[in-house]
């Protein structure tokens, strides 16, 4: 092509028209050319999926997990819930506040017999802690006296013992006093332990625990003379 041509065709593509003309066409030629290559990729696509009918059948059938929910769900199994129990009412200590004064006390009792000490001491101290100024709660600061002598606890014992001393029934005192006694001795508070044992002895003269104090009292009449 000579120089003159070139000139020609420059000046004719540089007019606004025959660019705007020319893009025009190339835009064309591009989206024809999209649309070809979309075709033949889904057009695949197709043929793939129906060969795969074809080989199984059965899965073509079944709903498409993208599309139905509701087959997603998995039913889990749920495990039992374990039985309320059928334990004795002592056996559950933590249920005080459902429970008498009177029933907590009677369970202590029967715990206490059987020698099970640490259910006993638990029952009574939750009479205390719930029912402090009911008989049974007062009466249980003699019992906790008790337990707390046989599980060689003298000073907890000696506390609970003056205290019912001071509060407790008249008929029962005597009781406290001799248990005070014996705290005093496992303190080797020999002294005050004589002490108590003479008021015992001057207060209830007819208790069950006279000869016993006596007995005592002369056991102490050497090392109080020293």
């Amino acid at each position: 092509m000579s120089e003159q041509e070139r000139r020609k065709w420059s000046v004719i593509l540089a007019e606004p028209r025959v660019r705007q003309g020319l893009q025009s066409a190339a835009l064309a030629l591009l989206m024809a050319s999209i649309t070809v290559a979309s075709v033949k990729v889904f057009g695949w696509r197709a043929l793939v999926r129906r060969a795969a009918a074809v080989a199984h059948p059965q899965a073509s059938s079944m709903p498409r997990r993208g599309f139905d929910l509701s087959h997603d769900q998995v039913l889990v199994p749920v495990a039992h819930e374990p039985e309320a129990s059928v334990a004795a009412p002592e056996s559950r200590p933590l249920a005080a506040v459902h429970r008498s004064a009177a029933e907590l006390f009677q369970a202590a009792s029967r715990a206490r017999d059987a020698g099970n000490v640490d259910l006993a001491l638990t029952l009574s101290k939750q009479i205390e802690e719930f029912f402090p100024n009911s008989k049974e709660g007062i009466d249980t600061h003699l019992t906790l006296g008790l337990l707390y002598l046989q599980q060689e606890r003298a000073a907890l014992a000696l506390q609970e013992f003056a205290t019912f001393r001071h509060i407790g029934s008249p008929e029962t005192k005597a009781e406290a006093y001799f248990g005070q006694a014996q705290a005093l001795q496992r303190l080797a508070r020999l002294a005050d332990e004589q002490i108590v044992l003479e008021e015992l002895l001057r207060d209830y003269p007819r208790s069950a625990y006279v000869a016993a104090a006596r007995a005592r009292l002369n056991e102490l009449a050497p090392d109080a003379a020293r």
